[in-house]
């Protein structure tokens, strides 16, 4: 009996094009079951996220900008230290702490201080100098000075020329002759309440009055005041 041989043919390289095929099958392959597990996921959370959003209380979500311009609105009508002065008041026009009651820690609180004429970054008694940060300021702070002498009287008297100053000093010796009656007076008409002033004594009143004659002299408010020279 003769032997039949069979004669198998060799396997034909794969060629590239036939490798970029499979490649692409499979990367299609796996991406469809990345895909599908992803997709899955999602929609399983996502009634989840939807009843989250609809019962969710807290704060909402903002960006730099946005949560910046909300600090700065918030900041107009919050007093977080509780002395009376709103923090954006603190911070951009007395550039006191809004986190402290006292910024200069001199036993006076910032408010009180600014009413009474006085710097609230400078403990009473120690001249630093009166921080004038606009034209607003600078008339309050006239103001101020000239609700004291229509207080005390003197106002007609110096138009007169009755009453002559020669120098801050003796406009400053002037001034500290007042009563306490004519320094709540001058208060009261330089823009403090009554009840404001009622809870303020004598002794702490006259200590804000000196303070803020000593402020005035050096800031040069009372220049206005001195006789000019010949």
């Amino acid at each position: 009996m003769a032997t039949q041989r069979i004669r198998l043919k060799p396997i034909s390289p794969v060629n590239i094009e036939q490798k970029v095929a499979f490649g692409l099958l499979m990367f299609l392959g796996l991406g469809g079951v990345v895909f599908g597990f992803q997709s899955f996921g999602a929609n399983m959370q996502r009634p989840i996220q939807k009843q989250i959003s609809e019962f969710y209380t807290g704060e909402q979500f903002l960006t730099e900008d946005q949560l910046e311009e909300q600090t700065l609105k918030d900041s107009k009508t919050k007093d977080t230290d509780g002395d009376g002065l709103v923090d954006y008041d603190e911070l951009y026009v007395y550039k006191t702490s809004p986190y402290i009651v006292d910024s200069d820690s001199d036993g006076y609180d910032d408010k009180t201080e600014i009413f009474s004429g006085n710097n609230p970054n400078c403990p009473i008694g120690k001249t630093c100098g009166f921080i004038v940060t606009s034209d607003e300021e600078a008339t309050a702070s006239n103001n101020i000075a000239d609700a004291f002498v229509q207080s005390l009287g003197a106002g007609a008297l110096i138009e007169a020329g009755s009453v002559q100053f020669n120098s801050a000093a003796d406009v400053e010796a002037f001034f500290k002759q007042a009563t306490m009656d004519q320094i709540r007076a001058a208060l009261i008409e330089s823009g403090m309440s009554q009840e404001e002033l009622d809870t303020i004594d004598d002794e702490t009143l006259r200590a804000f009055f000196n303070g803020a004659l000593d402020e005035a002299s050096f800031s040069g408010s009372l220049d206005q005041y001195i006789a000019p020279t010949q």
